[in-house]
């Protein structure tokens, strides 16, 4: 199906979040998703500083080809974004998303019976929290490697991944990786250590792996209670986790959806990592691949096509007419 890129911005508190719709090329109205990102300095194609991936770009074109439209944007202080991305704590983006999702609500070529919150990673918990907060509620949620443990448990589960993979780096990385490791003391060490120090600030910055990041949003996501955040969620959930993701792990997915109170379809996407592309063969942390080139897992888009498909035949299905009500004697 062909379909139409066009710019859709949004003001929010003296923010101008710069973002792109991505609808079929057909007149009407569509089921609409809006695509919230994981964590870290993405644009709305899911590149830092215009190089990446660019699996949320794939993932609207998809989409589309599918029948279903899609809005994405870029973070503040990302891409053509106003405001400081050093400066935003998690609850700023989330209000960011909330602000996105209230502008597409009544849009023209926006099918309100049928909008979805659809996030990656970080963007999971975004999602969560939105659908139970919004004035206008999604009709599902579609979560892409979602998590039910804390962030800071995630974060350590990934530093003990990076001890275990470390002494196998190859090359002129591994070696310098090696030697900060010895300067610096073990990672998982190291990490704890911060993660005690952000608890006490307000502001400012830290660095966590090679990035510096914001110490405002790094606090508010590890307090985050989880188990409270999905057993408010409203609607119906689609978990899709990688079954070689060392990330958010297909465990913790399976536990998310024994927590909620709400129906939950749950699926392990065969090869896929985090990233949302497949990958053959053990998987690691320091994935020397050319991630970038890679195409989106074809079994994550067969699962999204079929959902939405089931989705768009409930809606083009006219509900049936009542029987009429038998006459009095």
């Amino acid at each position: 199906m062909p379909i139409i890129e066009t710019v859709w911005n949004v003001q929010r508190s003296g923010v101008s979040l710069k973002g792109s719709l991505c609808l079929p090329a057909a007149d009407g109205r569509f089921p609409l998703a809006l695509i919230l990102q994981g964590s870290g300095r993405v644009d709305r194609d899911g590149n830092v500083r215009g190089r990446g991936p660019a699996i949320y770009a794939k993932l609207a074109r998809s989409l589309a080809e599918f029948g279903v439209a899609s809005y994405r944007y870029d973070k503040r202080g990302a891409g053509a974004s106003g405001g400081n991305f050093l400066e935003a704590g998690y609850h700023d983006l989330v209000d960011d998303a909330q602000a996105c999702w209230e502008s597409l609500v009544g849009a023209p070529f926006c099918d309100p019976e049928h909008m979805y919150m659809l996030g990656h990673s970080e963007g999971t918990a975004m999602a969560a929290q939105l659908a139970a907060r919004a004035i206008h509620r999604p009709k599902a949620l579609v979560l892409l490697c979602p998590f039910a443990e804390s962030a800071e448990t995630m974060l350590i589960h990934q530093a003990d991944q990076i001890e275990r993979e470390l002494p196998e780096v190859p090359g002129l990385l591994g070696f310098i990786l090696r030697v900060m490791n010895r300067l610096t003391g073990p990672y998982g060490q190291s990490l704890r250590k911060m993660l005690e120090r952000v608890r006490t600030l307000d502001g400012g910055t830290v660095r966590l792996g090679a990035a510096r990041v914001s110490a405002r949003w790094l606090r508010e996501l590890i307090e985050l209670d989880m188990n409270r955040i999905y057993r408010a969620v409203p609607c119906p959930m689609l978990l899709l986790s990688g079954e070689k993701d060392l990330q958010c792990t297909p465990d913790s997915a399976r536990k998310l959806a024994e927590l909620v109170e709400v129906p939950t379809e749950h699926h392990v996407v065969p090869d896929m990592i985090h990233h949302l592309s497949a990958c053959e063969g053990p998987p690691a942390l320091f994935d020397l691949r050319d991630i970038d080139a890679q195409p989106l897992s074809p079994a994550l888009l067969a699962h999204l096509q079929q959902w939405f498909a089931r989705e768009v035949s409930e809606r083009r299905t006219p509900p049936q007419a009542s029987a009429p009500a038998p006459a009095s004697s």
